[in-house]
C-alpha cells in the first residue's frame, strides 16, 4: 500500500525558504560588524575570505527567493545554484568550527574551575556567533536543497519516503553499529591517556616545558577529557541502537558535531605528519614528541572515520515510522 503525506507538502520548503533568507541575512549582517570592528580569528583557519561567504549568502537567499510559487518544486537549475551557493558558503567557516566549539568549551570550563593554563582561552565571540551562523544557515540551504527535490519526486519532504514506514535495514548495517561503537571508543584511548598524564605532571611524549604547570583543571586538558567522556557515552548510546527520540536525536546531533569537530583536526594532522616521514625530527613548536603527535592526531582521525560512519549507520538502522504520513485512500470498486 502507497500513502500520501499527512500534511501539505507546500508548508515545509516555503518554512524552510524563510529560515534560509533569515539566516543568510544575518550572515551578511554578522560579517559587516565583523569587518567593521575588526574581529579576527583568534586562530587562524584555511576559510574562505569573508566577501566570498557574504556573496554566498546572498546568492543562496537570492535563489530561494526566485522561487516564490510555494506549489512549484525547484528546477534543476536553481538546485544547482543553490548547491554552489551553500558550498560556498559552508567553506567560509566549516573548518573553523573545531577550534570555535572547543574554545567555547573551554572557556566555560575555565570559569567554573578557575584554573589557568598555557594559551589564551578567551574566544573572540563576535567571530564565534559568525561562524556559527555561516554553518547553519549551509545546513538550512541544504535542507531547502533536499525538500525541493525530495518534493520535485513526489515523495514526502520530511523523510523522502513514498511510505510512511522506514524501508528494511541489512544485517550488516546492524552488525556493523556495535563495532564501530567500539572503534570509536577504544580510538579516543590513547588521547585521553596522554592529556590526562600531561594533567597529573608526567613528561611522557613531551619535549619542550610548556605544559609544566598544567592540572586536570587547566583550559584543554581535564575539560577536552569531559569531551571525550562525552563522545564514549554517545557512542555506547549510538552503538546500542536506542529508538527512543528524546535520546536518538541529541546522541545524533553530538555524533555529527564530533566528527566535524574531530575529522578536519585528524585531516589536518595527518597532512603534519608527512614531513616526519621525510626525516624532521621536530614538531608543534618542540613541546610534543613526534611519536606523541603522531598518536594524537591518528587517534583524531580514526575516531573522526569511526564516529561519523557510526552516527550514520545508527541513523540508518533506528529509523522510525514517519509520522507525517497517513495510508493513502483504497482505489474505487470497479462496477
Amino acid at each position: 500500500m502507497t500513502s500520501s503525506p499527512a500534511v501539505d507538502q507546500r508548508d515545509e520548503p516555503s518554512r524552510l525558504g524563510r529560515l534560509v533568507v533569515g539566516a543568510c541575512a544575518t550572515v551578511v549582517a554578522l560579517l559587516a560588524a565583523c569587518a567593521a570592528s575588526g574581529a579576527v580569528d583568534p586562530v587562524a583557519m584555511p576559510t574562505a575570505p569573508r566577501w566570498l561567504t557574504a556573496a554566498a549568502a546572498v546568492g543562496a537567499a537570492a535563489v530561494v527567493l526566485s522561487n516564490s510559487r510555494a506549489d512549484s518544486p525547484p528546477g534543476h537549475a536553481r538546485l544547482a545554484l543553490a548547491g554552489v551557493a551553500g558550498t560556498l558558503l559552508l567553506a567560509g567557516s566549516l573548518l573553523a568550527i573545531p577550534h570555535t566549539v572547543l574554545m567555547a568549551f573551554v572557556w566555560v570550563a575555565a570559569r567554573v574551575t578557575g584554573g589557568s593554563g598555557s594559551f589564551d582561552v578567551e574566544p573572540v565571540w563576535l567571530v564565534s556567533l559568525t561562524h556559527l551562523t555561516v554553518v547553519a544557515a549551509a545546513s538550512l540551504v541544504a535542507a531547502w536543497l533536499v525538500a525541493g527535490r525530495r518534493r520535485g519526486r513526489g515523495r514526502c519532504v520530511r523523510c523522502g519516503r513514498t511510505d510512511p514506514h522506514a524501508p528494511a535495514v541489512g544485517e550488516r548495517w546492524r552488525r556493523a553499529v556495535p563495532w564501530l561503537a567500539a572503534v570509536s571508543i577504544v580510538a579516543a584511548v590513547p588521547y585521553t591517556v596522554l592529556k590526562i598524564a600531561w594533567s597529573l605532571g608526567s613528561r611522557v611524549g613531551l619535549v619542550g616545558h610548556a605544559f609544566d604547570d598544567v592540572t586536570l583543571a587547566s583550559p584543554g586538558f581535564g575539560d577536552t577529557v569531559v569531551l571525550t567522556g562525552i563522545s564514549v557515552v554517545v557512542s555506547i548510546v549510538l552503538g546500542l541502537r536506542v529508538r527512543t527520540a528524546a535520546v536518538r536525536l541529541p546522541a545524533l546531533a553530538v555524533g555529527a558535531l564530533g566528527s566535524v569537530m574531530l575529522l578536519p583536526a585528524g585531516l589536518a594532522g595527518a597532512a603534519m605528519l608527512i614531513p616526519l616521514a621525510l626525516g624532521v625530527t621536530e614538531v608543534d613548536d618542540s613541546e610534543i614528541a613526534p611519536w606523541a603527535f603522531a598518536t594524537v592526531y591518528v587517534s583524531f582521525l580514526i575516531w573522526g572515520l569511526a564516529l561519523a560512519a557510526l552516527t550514520i549507520y545508527s541513523w540508518r538502522v533506528t529509523r522510525q515510522r514517519c509520522r507525517r504520513h497517513v495510508p493513502a485512500p483504497a482505489p474505487a470498486p470497479i462496477s
